[in-house]
């Protein structure tokens, strides 16, 4: 019963995705509070909520795939309205909580994700190709609910939504995600045409489809270097971390365009861009921990 809750929840992909409101928390204020636990708890919660009524909504599809079709609902083991049922538990507790924690702010920012992954994002997957790129707009929710619990826990830090920082970081979170989901269509091509997704790969073809990667990719990079140059960090050894990081993140993408690149070859750059991109956001967290400490 715990697998089956933790596949039905997407439980480890939940996971990492309401860290994202940790490391932005410490990147707002430079440290650690008890709100930077309630506001992963939130994050967590919405996220396991969504993802439950996202495969009550894909079950169907989830069946004629091979890396899904064992999924609870998808294999019978739960039903449907039992997955309605976890899912909307899961999301009314993160409602209550995010409100109590930051009020109607936080409160819409959670409406706008359920609404925009489970009433838009989702049907639009069935319908385009390009659904990534409205998509990427839901993981820059997750580093604001953690930007602005920093701007209660601390109010007199100046710490606002609006303010360059967040932009830069916003703009890097959301740039991210679609060659990372590109990635993901390459691994996973057959079981997405399998169940009758449109495609990138059968939009633009293999080929232009690595090269548009690998373009998304350098634009990724790009965008962590403004994050970066509006962050500003204080330690010398961390700019040369996060330029190393950069370097190895840019060789790793040059792997698409390689004539004797296969699509198996995918899961390799999928891994070490994403811990690229992990890296950075820690090692500017860091930072500014580390600034907050010389204060």
């Amino acid at each position: 019963m715990i697998k089956d809750y933790i596949v039905l929840t997407k439980f480890v992909l939940s996971f990492a995705v309401s860290l994202s409101a940790v490391l932005a928390y410490v990147m707002a204020s430079g440290q650690i509070g008890i709100d930077t636990l309630i506001s992963y708890f939130a994050v967590l919660l919405i996220a396991l909520g969504v993802s439950t009524l996202n495969q009550v909504q894909e079950y169907k599809e989830d069946a004629l795939m091979e890396r899904t079709k064992h999924r609870p609902i998808a294999c019978g083991k739960i039903s449907p309205m039992t997955g309605i049922i976890i899912g909307s538990v899961h999301i009314i507790i993160a409602l209550g909580l995010i409100y109590w924690l930051l009020g109607l702010t936080g409160l819409n920012l959670f409406l706008f994700a359920f609404i925009w992954y489970n009433g838009f994002y989702t049907p639009l997957k069935k319908k385009s190709a390009l659904a990534v790129v409205p998509g990427a707009l839901l993981g820059v929710v997750p580093p604001a609910i953690g930007w602005l619990a920093a701007a209660r826990a601390y109010p007199d830090a100046g710490i606002f939504l609006w303010s360059p920082e967040f932009y830069s970081l916003g703009i890097f979170f959301f740039i991210w995600q679609i060659p990372h989901f590109w990635l993901l269509v390459m691994l996973h091509y057959g079981d997405y045409a399998g169940a009758g997704y449109p495609t990138a790969m059968r939009l633009f073809g293999r080929v232009s489809l690595q090269k548009l990667t690998f373009v998304w990719l350098v634009i990724t990079i790009q965008a962590g270097y403004f994050m970066v140059s509006i962050f500003d960090p204080m330690s010398t050894t961390i700019l040369v971390l996060l330029a190393i990081t950069a370097v190895l993140g840019f060789i790793s993408s040059t792997q698409l365009l390689k004539k004797s690149f296969e699509l198996k070859d995918a899961r390799k750059v999928f891994i070490e861009i994403n811990i690229a991109f992990l890296f950075s956001l820690i090692l500017i967290s860091i930072d500014e921990v580390l600034k907050h400490a010389a204060l």
